[in-house]
Order: C-alpha cells, then structure tokens, then sequence
C-alpha cells in the first residue's frame, strides 16, 4: 500500500480536472480526496503501488482544455481513506491558471438542439468542457462562489448533475438550466420572446445589441446594405471593416475564398474573426472597402441559437468611437439609445471584458492582429524567471504584461490608450490580474517615449521603472516567442517608435539580443509636415515625398502652404517609418487627403495591388554614422514615371511592395554577413504581401527566419518584448 500527494499546476481549474481525477481513482480502485487550492489541483492517492502507478500513467492524458505545467509528488503516511471524493477548495496564495471563454462543445451542441433534451435551445448551455471562463470569474480558486454564476442557485436537477461522476457537468461551476441559471432580457419589447423578437428584428433590418461572453455587440443583417450603412452612420463608423458572423463554413465561403488552415481556426475552440480574401475585392464593399473579410463563426449557445435562423450578421463592438466594448446592462440602455434598436441582454454579469480575437492564417498558425477572447488569459513562458516584472506596453494599441516564475500573461485586448475609458479599463484589467495571479510588481517597463500614456502611468507607480526602446521590444516578443536568446537580425517595420537619438524610427535592421541591440539599417527619414497632423492627413506625406525626391506633386491640387514646409526640414518632424512611407505612396496614386483608421492606407494599397505583377523598382543605398539607409527618393521618381505614362495603380502599388521586399533581403545581405538568425515584427508586417514574400525570399537564401505566431506583431505585442529584456537584464 502506499499514500501519495500530489501538486498539479497549470491550466487545472474549470476545466473538468478534478471530476477527471475522481474517475481516473475510481477506475484504479484508489481511495484518498482531491480539492482546488490557491496553487492548482492537490491530490491525495492511497491504495496498492500497482494501482497508483496506473494512476499517474492516465494523468499523462487530461481533459482536452487543461494544461499540466508541473506535479510534484511527495509520499505520505498511510491514512485509510474510506473513499474517493472531491472535498471544499482550499483559500491561500495564489498561484493557478485560468482558462480562457471557449466555444461549445459537440456534446452540448447536440443537448441545445434535442427536443428531447431539458437543455432544449438553453442559451447558457455549457459543461466541463466548454463555456464561460475568464470572463465570469472574480476571484480563485475557481468555484461558483468566486464567480458571476454565485447569484443563480442550482436546481435539483442540475444539482444532481452536479453531485453524479458519471455527469459531464460533475463539479461544472457554470452549470444551469432554463429553470435556475441566467435569462434573456429583450428591450424594448420585455414581452416578447427574446431570441424570436431578436430575430424577427434582424430581418427587418434593425440593429440590435447582443450580450455575449466578453462584452456587448451591435449586430445587422449581412445582407442587408441599407442596414449596414444605418449602423455605420450611427456608430459613426463610416469606413473601418466589419466583421461577419456566419452559420457555418459553407456561408463563410459565400463571402472569401476559405482554405483549410483558415476553416480549421474559424472551427476551433477559440473562435476568432479570421481575416480571409475576398473571392472579388470588389464585393462586399459595405462591410470591408479591402480585399480582406473578417469571419467567425457562434463562440456562445446564444449565437448558436440566433445563427441557426440567420445566414450572416454583421457583428462590431457596442462602443463609442475608440472606447471600450460594453458589459453592463444599463450602461448599454443609456449610452447605445440612438445606436442600437433592439437590446438583446442578459442577466449573467460580465466579470472580465474580453473582444472577439482577430488574426490571419499564416502556414497553418494563427498570426495575430490582436489576442483577446479564447486565448487570454493563458500565459506564454519565457526562458527566464520573471517574478514581479510589470510591462506596460505601448500607446495606441495598449496592453500590459505580468511576469511570475517563467509565466508571462497578458492582457486582453483594450485598445488605444489616449481615451480615459480605455486607460480606466487598462488598470482595471491589470487590479484583476495581480489579484487573480496574486502577482505582485516589483519593477516596471516601459517606453522610451515620454509622451506615452503608459510611461506617464509607469511614473505613478513608485517603483524602479526600466525603459525600452519600442523597436528592441518588438524584436524581443518575436524572440521570446521562440526562445531565442543569442543575437539575431531584426527587419522591424513599424509605423512610429521613439528612437535613441530622439527621433521617429519604424523601419528598422537591428542586431542584439534580449540585452542590448544595434542600429544598423533604416530607410531615409520622411519629413512629415505638420507632425502628427500628417500620419491622418496622408497627402501631406504625399507632397513631402514628392518635394523631397525633387519632382512635382502630380495633381494641380497642391497646398502651397505644404510644399513650403516640406522645403524647411527645420519646420517638419522627421520619421524613417514604414507605416508612412506606405500611407505616402497611397495618397500618391489615389491623391487621398485622409484615412479614417490606423492603418487604413497600407491596407488599401495591399489590396489595390496586382497580384501577378513582379516588377520592381530601384534599390538606392547610403551608409550615415554607421547606419545603412534605403534612399526612397530614386523608388518615387520611378512611381511618378509610371503615374505619368498612366500605368494603372493596381501595378504601381505591386511594384512599389515587390521593391520593399527586395529592399529588406538586400539589407539582410549586407548587413548580416554572419548569417544570424532573421526576427520579423513591427505592425507593417501584418501586410500580407510583405510577410508572405520575404519570408519566401529569406527562406530561399537559406536564412532561418521567424515571424510572430503567438503575439501580435503591432505594437499590441510589445509589452511581450519589454518583460522579456527586463527579465533578461534581472
């Protein structure tokens, strides 16, 4: 006979670990107890070694949605168990994992549409396998108690459900039904069936906001253009892309061209808005003016419900211009009145505000634009310990880090930091991770750019602050991501970054490792007139490129006023950024004065861009203080020649990126003659055309290259980075 207690952390809580354990004992005829705890999972096992053995052989295969990070195993005294049971969680220093809102599994899939079945088109279906995480959970070890469900008591079927190992919902803390768990609220119309009402209301073409896990959406018909254009005009909204909520993948091929890595992550577990290509770039216009349509498919029982009457909806964000998604109730009534006519709410609180996922498929991996719901709040490790290192990210695109052992976690999506809402929702976010993780910041990094929210923000914390350079931070997430810790090549194209001398960087060659890198490439620095002004303003740049190539702006359509300021560098702030050069060359070939979004020229000209063209034009180099420069001027001259001889745009935009990509392996060969490994990061790398073909062309010369598979390679990912170098230079 023999007692063991074992110490299971990782993903281990509200994942049906615990009922697992309870039968992996039963089956080997072992007696003894398991509970939660602060830590993860103990476990105590007494009965004959065969058994046991048996025992710890089965803990290799766990529930589909747990992660085992580490046991530690201690052998006990002998205590004759007279049973197997789970017993009450144990409160006290925390230390476990938590699992991130995942979509439905099969087997409630099947309840929710069995007339038979008491769950019978139950919107809050959910199990031990699937359902509500991070986002109803307020405190750990993960109980209902610590959750949002605390308010709904059990029937006495769902209690026996409960209570019964045999159950899939054995100890599932979400669990309920129709008669005891969370209820559809409609407005304005509280008499009517809610999910009848709301899909009656869709396919008259109103707008409705929909309850969902992490936050509140407004929703239209997909194929209702009128309605689309309404919800655009309300939202104020008039031409950043929607994205699309689709029945099944058979609808979601209705609108792109749909290959099997892409079907695969519309179908997981996470369910992110996956970007595919449109079959035409011209269709579709009113949901997304690019060529690119962003497709999910029902992550909750209550999409699932609705979808199965409505082919597509579009599906956005219930907020306010750059301000957080909506959770609460009355919130929404108040504030969404005169966006939304329809309310299709709940009574199951929102603990956690968590956006839909957005992200690419790039060679069967995600490729992230921006890591929220599904995959949040599972940490990434790191090859070095980071106990109590706080990483405050960026500006725009705002997130935070927290270290603790070699577990890095990071926080959902929360958007550009400018807005007080969003500054409110950061810290409320980064409170409940150092509560839920009992992470404890002892030293903080962030920005070098003093006019950051977030470096203002590291001020206030009274703690040793470590600052880091936004480019060296973007090469350090791709590195972590890989464990890669000896020098590499960066190519970091960027939109902006603080650089050492004090200027604006963004497209960027450097050479270092996670404690200290090198400048080594760059392109000719873009006088931007007017500074910030110019990055919306995109036909300045326009100008600016023009005056400083030494040709004439081809439109007669010419402010003077630029023209002139461009002619004083003096007057002008200089930025050597990728991000502009692209919005330049945009508002070059379509003489576009604005862009409404972050990063809404590059986008367009990406998709504007013959595919089958391989023309380029041509490359110019000089060397500056050690800096080996790409000189753009001589690559404009030839665009205006095209321009001038009326060669059409979807060309020009081909050639101009095929030269970019020419420009970055040119580099790589100069400036690398080592042969380093080659770092790929910076916003501009989610452009497509870019990251496709200079990893086939880096690929081909032999160069071992990475790119971002499990961060974000906008500035949403640069938080990453920072931890990594702090913890480095521990």
């Amino acid at each position: 006979m023999k007692h063991l207690k074992l110490q299971v952390r990782g993903i281990v809580q509200g994942v049906g670990f615990r009922p697992f354990i309870h039968r992996l004992a039963d089956n080997n005829q072992l007696k003894g107890s398991v509970y939660n705890d602060g830590q993860g999972v103990i476990i105590e096992v007494e009965g004959k070694e065969e058994n046991i053995n048996n025992f710890l052989h089965g803990l290799h295969s766990p529930p589909d949605l747990s992660k085992i990070e580490e046991i530690q195993i201690k052998e006990m005294p002998l205590q004759a168990f007279r049973s197997f049971q789970i017993i009450d969680s144990h409160v006290g220093e925390h230390d476990t994992l938590i699992s991130p809102d995942i979509a439905p599994c099969a087997d409630c899939l099947r309840e929710l549409n069995d007339p038979n079945d008491r769950r019978y088109h139950y919107p809050f279906i959910n199990c031990t396998n699937c359902g509500p995480r991070y986002s109803i959970i307020q405190d750990v070890p993960y109980d209902r108690k610590y959750t949002t469900m605390s308010r709904f008591v059990m029937c006495d079927a769902c209690q026996k459900e409960y209570q019964d190992i045999r159950d899939r919902r054995y100890h599932a803390q979400p669990d309920a039904c129709a008669r005891c768990g969370p209820k559809l609220l409609l407005y304005p119309d509280s008499t009517a069936e809610p999910l009848s009402g709301t899909i009656q209301a869709l396919k008259q073409g109103k707008i409705v906001a929909i309850k969902g896990i992490g936050g509140i959406h407004l929703a239209c018909d997909a194929w209702n253009k009128q309605a689309i254009q309404r919800l655009r005009k309300r939202k104020m909204r008039e031409q950043k892309p929607f994205a699309i909520m689709v029945q099944s993948i058979e609808e979601a091929k209705k609108f792109a061209v749909i290959s099997r890595e892409e079907s695969d992550l519309l179908q997981g577990k996470e369910r992110p808005i996956v970007l595919c290509r449109k079959k035409d770039p011209k269709q579709f216009l009113a949901i997304s003016e690019n060529q690119y349509i962003g497709l999910l498919l029902p992550y909750s029982p209550l999409h699932v419900l609705l979808m199965q009457q409505l082919p597509a909806v579009v599906l956005t964000s219930a907020n306010r211009h750059d301000e957080p998604v909506y959770i609460d109730n009355q919130a929404a009534l108040q504030d969404l009145c005169g966006i939304a006519d329809v309310f299709l709410l709940h009574d199951r609180p929102i603990a956690n505000r968590c956006d839909d996922s957005l992200l690419y498929a790039f060679r069967g991996k995600p490729y992230f634009v921006r890591r929220s719901r599904g995959y949040v709040p599972a940490p990434l490790t790191i090859q070095e310990e980071c106990d109590g290192i706080l990483a405050l990210g960026a500006h725009q695109k705002g997130s935070f880090a927290l270290g603790k052992h070699h577990y890095v976690f990071l926080s959902p999506y929360i958007g550009n930091l400018e807005h007080w809402k969003n500054m409110e929702h950061y810290q409320q976010a980064l409170q409940t991770y150092e509560h839920l993780f009992a992470i404890h910041p002892e030293k903080v990094v962030c920005d070098l750019h003093p006019d950051y929210t977030s470096t203002q923000f590291a001020n206030t914390l009274h703690l040793p602050i470590l600052q880091v350079q936004h480019h060296h931070a973007h090469m350090a997430a791709c590195m972590a991501e890989h464990q890669l810790s000896s020098k590499v090549f960066g190519i970091i194209f960027d939109g902006s970054g603080y650089g050492e001398d004090h200027t604006i960087w963004g497209a960027e060659c450097l050479i270092g490792d996670l404690q200290s890198y090198q400048r080594v490439g760059s392109i000719h620095p873009i006088l931007l007139p007017g500074g910030e002004l110019a990055i919306h303003e995109i036909k300045r740049i326009a100008i600016s490129l023009c005056v400083m190539s030494r040709h004439p702006f081809p439109s007669a359509c010419v402010e003077q006023e630029i023209v002139s300021l461009c002619q004083h560098p003096s007057l002008c702030v200089a930025a050597s950024s990728m991000g502009r050069l692209f919005d330049g060359v945009y508002a070059l070939l379509t003489n576009t004065c604005w862009q409404s979004y972050d990063g809404q020229a590059p986008m367009l000209l990406e998709s504007m861009a013959d595919r089958k063209e391989e023309g380029e034009y041509s490359l110019s180099f000089y060397n500056a203080s050690g800096v080996r420069y790409f000189d753009w001027r001589k690559m404009i001259g030839e665009i205006l020649r095209d321009l001038q001889q009326g060669m059409d745009n979807a060309r020009i935009s081909a050639r101009f990126m095929n030269t970019i990509c020419h420009m970055a392996v040119a580099q790589c060969r100069a400036l690398n003659p080592s042969r380093l490994p080659i770092v790929l990061s910076g916003g501009s790398f989610l452009n497509q055309w870019l990251l496709h073909k200079i990893v086939a062309r880096l690929e081909k010369e032999q160069y071992r290259v990475y790119w971002h598979q499990q961060t974000a390679c906008n500035d949403e990912g640069i938080a990453f980075g920072q931890l990594a170098i702090a913890a480095q230079r521990k």
